[in-house]
């Protein structure tokens, strides 16, 4: 097992004109539930034979708390191992108050408490036409003052007529990002189904800290181990038992609860109790629904720069097929043709008509012809053979002229075909797809190869 020793919390209560701060010897039960829906992100903070004054500075009624505003409190806990402390919530008071259950010596302050600004703030914005879903989402966001714009992943679309936002400020930007955003401890973030922020990936076994045998929960993986007080929503998990070797992977954390007692003098629990998101609703995910990790490919994000996870490592440097803009990314956007939002499977490279288009690396023809079925008109596939035991392909699409044919072997920088306006296009452009299993395979974000 880890090395977890010397288990130590700090509580701040604080508001607009006082700090009181608790920490150990005293002895603190907590529960903390964060997640990617508002309404689960809570906490539950008990403190055991605090002073009477102490116990006045905390108390907080519920009702007062509902009717004025300028005598909210706020709470902060931290909690760690071994001398470390990491932030384990931050939020509003709901309400505080000290008992003494019958037949108990020990007097007991509980503090509930809800995540900070979730239900709290209200947007009301017309944003104008041409104004991107990024700009709009950092506007809204600073309606919430206790909140920081954290990651926001790769969010795209511009709005094509004045669109006005009225509300709770968090419904209002998840209308915005379709469901994608949430607050977890004061940081907002934007994450698309196959995103994951990009911290350190914890692994989770039974030589660590997995307590019990992972189970299966529908599209979730619930598995519970030791006190991890430094994980946070929308991290990568991964997981290595050697009970249930069938769900051994990395997945998505989308939801924890933090149950522990922290004392010098009383034996208790510390544990957490994970939600990890195994993601059948994924595009292209392939799972069966008795078990197996998921073989979904995320892509790890900070701030706006989005990369692979685990990018294939490339024998030589692979070139990009033309110079241009990239106007559109890979993964999900508003699609240009009906202004709905779905799944982009590589990159628009903004040319001229007639810009020649070079082969990205060495390989034979797989396809080239003039009416793709998916809307890229005058099309060229071409198959690269394996890279680290996988084929790989690619696309080129919307081409004005092809000039090799399938079945032909080409070399990297040759020139393949010329750039168009073919197919399902809005303006001159070039679309490339690399995918990874032959054709019609899994497509994996451009930069995994083109540098």
């Amino acid at each position: 097992m880890t090395k977890q020793f010397d288990a130590r919390y700090r509580v701040t209560v604080y508001s607009n004109t006082e700090t009181t701060i608790v920490e150990y010897p005293i002895t603190c039960k907590f529960n903390v539930t964060r997640g990617v829906f508002a309404q689960s992100n809570s906490a539950t903070i008990q403190l055991y034979n605090l002073a009477p004054d102490t116990r006045n500075q905390i108390f907080q009624d519920a009702w007062t708390n509902a009717v004025d505003k300028t005598k909210w409190k706020y709470v902060r806990l931290e909690a760690g191992w071994n001398g470390t402390m990491s932030e384990i919530f931050v939020g509003r008071i709901i309400q505080a108050y000290s008992y003494k259950s019958g037949g108990q010596t020990d007097v007991i302050t509980d503090i509930q408490a809800t995540a900070l600004d979730i239900f709290d703030s209200q947007s009301s914005h017309t944003f104008a036409a041409g104004t991107t879903f990024k700009d709009a989402l950092k506007t809204m966001a600073s309606d919430m003052p206790n909140v920081i714009l954290g990651n926001t992943g790769t969010l795209e679309g511009v709005f094509q007529t004045p669109t006005t936002f009225d509300g709770n400020t968090m419904d209002e930007i998840n209308k915005l990002t379709g469901g994608h955003s949430f607050v977890d401890n004061g940081v907002l973030n934007t994450l698309m189904d196959n995103e994951v922020i990009d911290v350190p990936v914890p692994v989770i076994s039974n030589n660590t800290t997995l307590l019990e045998t992972p189970m299966r929960r529908d599209a979730n993986l619930e598995i519970k181990t030791l006190f991890l007080p430094d994980i946070i929503v929308g991290q990568l998990v991964e997981v290595d038992s050697r009970i249930s070797p069938n769900f051994n992977g990395q997945f998505k954390l989308v939801g924890f609860t933090h149950d522990c007692l922290i004392s010098p003098t009383q034996a208790g629990t510390r544990t957490t109790q994970m939600v990890l998101w195994i993601g059948p609703l994924l595009p292209g995910a392939n799972i069966a629904i008795t078990g197996g990790a998921a073989p979904v490919e995320f892509s790890k994000v900070k701030g706006e720069d989005v990369s692979p996870v685990n990018p294939t490592a490339i024998q030589s440097k692979w070139i990009m097929p033309c110079k241009g803009e990239i106007t559109s990314q890979f993964g999900y956007r508003i699609d240009p043709m009906d202004k709905t939002r779905k799944y982009h499977s590589g990159w628009d490279i903004k040319v001229p008509i007639g810009t020649p288009i070079k082969a990205i690396a060495d390989g034979k023809v797989y396809y080239s012809g003039d009416n793709d079925p998916k809307g890229y008109g005058r099309y060229i596939i071409i198959d690269h053979g394996k890279v680290n035991g996988k084929i790989v392909t690619s696309e080129y699409g919307h081409l004005s002229s092809r000039l090799v044919s399938t079945g032909q072997i080409v070399k990297q920088g040759q020139k393949i075909g010329l750039s168009g306006n073919t197919g399902k296009s809005t303006g001159p452009h070039l679309h490339i797809t690399i995918r990874e299993g032959q054709y019609k395979g899994k497509p994996v974000p451009p930069n995994t190869y083109l540098r």
